[in-house]
């Protein structure tokens, strides 16, 4: 091993990356400059840290530099307090120089300092200004505090409908489509004045780019990882490397691809909660957890998978039986863990759940707090299954830190507890009543829509209904056994 370097060309993650730094998006950036020079607007959407204010920024480097005489306002809507706001701080970052920033005293309202800066663009664009204008975070106008953001859309709509009369051409920046905030605001629309380019992850090529710039060798395997581990977001590679090369060894290895993660997942869990409280948002996420991780519960709208494939959650893929996969292996491995934490069909999570605490209580009770390693010893027949929640549970904790759970049950699908349950019947008989056979074929109901092989797959109506009976028979004999203790 090495001593680490001073110079690492990943530090700094996360900030805005430009010249050579910004890798992989040589494509996006040709195409937007050209539509921008064209005076086009642009609508960038894009899930978080996905390199979305990375690329505004360099196309508007870009068209300063081929038209030097656009000037250019760049404006981060999350730190601005309403409409009045924004009109100022956009003149004040196209003034001319040694024109006044300030609109002056007379602005009592936001109608006023509309028509001023209305008043503004006009006479500029009389002198043969133009602007390029950038606004980032444009979720942020519907936060509660931001003022007059439908008339605030609206008004943008005006400009922008007209750039002869006031010569202002549009980035807009955003996690959201247009059409989904101007939902959230009560507006008309502004989206169909823009052309919208969602921001997927890197392909392989503009990954193997990314780690190319790292002064350490790195092998074929190592990209292999990186790319099981992040599937091209740009961000959580960076992250990686960053980490990789911190750890001083002669070359980048699969390995310390899988160690640098270990020591970065709660950057990968944040990224992830993030994701899903944004998808929540809009009602997407128990549908993403159904699509990769299944079964479907219920038909999901084309709209919603069209909208998922657009943030590059899913790909189309000749290689999957499905013809979709997840963005990256890892993501599609959290996703599980937390659909088998909180299944999206609520009745089978609390079947689940309830069948977790009995089997650990009558476990306990008969063979103490190391019940787990007792029970392998006392049923051959369930080592392998048991050894298989234990390695789950290693492999997740190094993968996800402290978002993975400790308790050993948690690992167990409904099929794991009814063997646990079976291989003990006598400890659970009273708790369960009747006969074993009978309870087999309820567990067997439920088993058919929560098999974890069942990926993909909508469940038929039939089945669903099956399963939902027995959860509740589950459920109530459950909830009788713990009156009755």
């Amino acid at each position: 091993m090495l001593a680490s370097t001073s110079y690492n060309p990943y530090s700094g993650r996360g900030e805005p990356v430009c010249g050579d730094r910004l890798v992989g998006r040589e494509a996006v950036l040709s195409r937007l400059v050209q539509r921008v020079v064209s005076r086009s607007h642009c609508s960038i959407v894009g899930l978080p840290r996905m390199g979305k204010t990375s690329i505004a920024r360099e196309i508007a480097k870009t068209v300063m530099g081929l038209q030097p005489g656009v000037a250019c306002s760049y404006i981060t809507l999350d730190a601005i307090r309403g409409s009045a706001h924004a009109y100022a701080r956009i003149l004040a970052e196209t003034s001319g120089s040694g024109e006044p920033e300030a609109v002056g005293e007379r602005i009592r309202d936001e109608d006023d300092a509309y028509e001023a800066f209305l008043t503004t663009l006009r006479r500029r664009r009389a002198g043969g200004a133009a602007a390029l204008v950038v606004l980032d975070e444009m979720d942020g106008i519907v936060r509660h505090d931001f003022r007059d953001a439908s008339l605030f859309v609206s008004r943008l709509r005006e400009v922008a409908n007209d750039r002869e009369r006031y010569g202002v051409t549009f980035i807009f920046v955003s996690r959201r489509s247009l059409d989904m905030i101007q939902g959230a605001v009560d507006c008309s629309t502004l989206a169909g004045l823009c052309e919208v380019l969602y921001l997927q992850p890197l392909d392989s090529n503009g990954l193997g780019a990314l780690a190319a710039r790292s002064l350490l060798p790195i092998e074929e395997s190592a990209l292999g990882m990186l790319w099981k581990l992040t599937g091209g977001h740009p961000y959580l590679a960076e992250v990686l490397m960053c980490e990789a090369v911190d750890m001083g060894m002669r070359t980048i290895d699969e390995c310390t691809i899988q160690t640098a993660q270990s020591a970065q997942s709660h950057e990968f869990t944040n990224q992830y909660r993030q994701l899903g409280n944004m998808l929540r948002e809009e009602g997407m996420f128990d549908a993403l957890c159904e699509l990769v991780v299944g079964p479907q519960w219920r038909t999901i709208p084309p709209h919603t998978i069209c909208l998922i494939k657009h943030y590059g959650l899913l790909r189309s893929t000749a290689s999957s039986e499905e013809g979709v996969e997840c963005m990256s292996e890892h993501l599609r491995d959290f996703l599980a863990l937390y659909s088998r934490s909180t299944p999206p069909w609520a009745l089978l999570g609390e079947a689940e759940r309830q069948l977790r605490y009995i089997v650990q209580d009558r476990m306990v009770e008969t063979y103490g707090d190391n019940w787990f390693e007792d029970v392998k010893r006392r049923h051959q027949k369930l080592q392998e299954a048991l050894d298989r929640l234990a390695q789950q549970r290693v492999r997740e904790k190094k993968m996800f830190g402290d978002a993975a759970s400790d308790f050993i049950l948690d690992y167990a699908y409904i099929g794991d507890l009814k063997d646990l349950i079976f291989a003990e019947w006598e400890k659970f008989r009273p708790a369960f009543g009747g006969a074993k056979a009978d309870w087999e074929r309820r567990f067997q109901d439920v088993m058919k829509v929560r098999n974890p092989m069942a990926h993909h797959r909508a469940v038929p109506a039939d089945v669903l209904l099956d399963a939902e009976r027995s959860c509740k028979a589950i459920l109530e004999r459950l909830r009788e056994g713990n009156a009755a203790r």
